[in-house]
């Protein structure tokens, strides 16, 4: 019996370092695509700022256009 024991024993500490490897694997894979997808999240949050910076400024520009006339130096 002490052999079958002992066999188990390992047989049991084998695969809970082989789920600790697959776990620790998954958990950096995960990692990766959350920072990639926080660096494009960032990225697409500004340029919706410039994009909305600029479309406030051509704004501000038209109704100064509509209030002085248009401009002789465009």
């Amino acid at each position: 019996m002490p052999a079958n024991i002992r066999a188990e024993i390992i047989f049991i500490s084998l695969m809970m370092v082989f789920i600790f490897i697959i776990c620790g694997a998954v958990c950096y894979f995960f990692a990766k695509t959350y920072q990639r997808e926080m660096k494009e999240r960032k990225e697409q949050r500004e340029a919706k700022r410039l994009a909305k910076e600029a479309a406030e400024k051509a704004e501000k520009e038209q109704a100064a256009e509509v209030v002085n006339g248009p401009s002789l130096d465009t």
